[in-house]
């Protein structure tokens, strides 16, 4: 756009000094002449094209004077679109304008050149400013969107340390209550009734003693239902997964959890089944490494587990195996297919197509009535 208005403004100063020459047709012809090589200019997406054009304009400068009051518009683009070879080429037209007499108008036309000059600077500066300021402030996004990920990720990294010090401290307080008042508890049930078979005799004693031995009961029961609580609610199936894949021992593990919090049952099964899976593979198998993933589909939960080591082949349903390796993995084979038809589910066990090495253990888990 600023360069539109540049180049109209250059065609009307151009116009007061075309009419210092005779004006005729050849000043007509100039004019609609310098509109088109000053659109062409402005349109043109390469630089050869352009200086083509300025080269034309000039050249018919050269031979039609009044032409000359437009060479202002080759020193323009000259300046504007760093066009290196007519930076001083633009004067040329106008010695031969002066040559043939018209002093006066080539003067104006170079004073306007050089106004054009200066126009064409400022225009190429003004884009290169903008240019600049432009990839700055995709920079500066390209960084924003850099340091808002690396927020996002901290706030999840501090959630996740944040739960695992709660659940932490959940499974120590249900330790704590476990071991020092479930105890305290036990003991006190266990003196009271020693007493009423001391003091069987005398009956209201008996009594007293009864209720307070149903009390210190219903309070064991209390307290064994609030450890349940705890310790139910301080199971974190990824956690404990991410912290089993990762140190067991012999095996490098990857997980890939695509799921919400599992149901406590099948938390449970899920971990005792990736554990065995490993120690089959790192015992029997001898894989090095393995993949577990867990996925949550509308229906039900998916688990799979696949290693590199040498595979045995096995039955979903009985777990029995055809080679020394896997029998020496069926009871362990037995216990998964166990915990997954216990809870609904299905159970596999599979060598993995050639020509990858190991074998798979596949799980389902349909989803509680209420989650489903």
């Amino acid at each position: 756009m600023d360069r539109a208005i540049d180049n109209t403004v250059l065609l009307a100063l151009g116009i007061p000094v075309m009419l210092l020459a005779p004006v005729g047709p050849a000043s007509v012809a100039a004019l609609l002449s310098a509109v088109c090589a000053a659109c062409a200019l402005e349109l043109a997406r390469r630089a050869p094209v352009r200086i083509t054009v300025a080269i034309v304009l000039l050249a018919a400068a050269a031979v039609v004077p009044p032409l000359g009051a437009f060479a202002a518009i080759a020193a323009y683009a000259a300046w504007a679109f760093h066009l290196r070879g007519l930076r001083w080429a633009w004067p040329l037209p106008l010695a031969c304008t002066a040559a043939a007499g018209h002093f006066t108008l080539a003067a104006a036309a170079l004073a306007l050149g050089l106004l054009a000059c200066l126009m064409g600077w400022r225009a190429r500066r003004n884009a290169e400013e903008r240019e600049r300021l432009r990839s700055l402030r995709d920079a500066v996004q390209e960084e924003r969107l850099v340091l808002a990920e690396r927020a996002r990720d901290l706030a999840e990294r501090q959630d996740l340390e944040v739960n695992c010090a709660v659940l932490d401290e959940r499974a120590r307080i249900a330790r704590e209550i476990h071991d020092n008042v479930g105890h305290l508890l036990t003991r006190s049930v266990l003196q009271v009734q020693a007493a009423g078979v001391a003091h069987g005799a005398d009956a209201p004693v008996a009594r007293d003693l009864d209720a307070v031995t149903a009390t210190l009961h219903e309070a064991l029961d209390t307290v064994r239902a609030s450890v349940h609580d705890l310790h139910d609610a301080a199971l974190d199936t990824r956690t404990a997964l991410e912290a089993l894949v990762a140190e067991f021992p012999g095996v490098a593990g990857t997980l890939s959890f695509q799921a919400g919090a599992l149901p406590r049952p099948i938390g449970l099964a899920v971990l005792a089944i990736v554990r065995e899976a490993l120690s089959n593979a790192a015992s029997h198998g001898q894989a090095r490494h393995a993949t577990v993933r867990v996925t949550e589909f509308p229906r039900f939960y998916q688990l799979v587990v696949e290693d590199d080591g040498r595979a045995g082949s096995a039955s979903a349903g009985s777990a029995a195996s055809t080679d020394a390796s896997a029998a020496a993995a069926g009871l362990g084979l037995t216990s998964m297919a166990e915990r997954a038809h216990a809870l609904g589910g299905t159970f596999s066990f599979t060598p993995l197509a050639a020509p990858r090495t190991g074998s798979r253990v596949f799980a389902t888990f349909p989803k509680p009535q209420e989650d489903a």
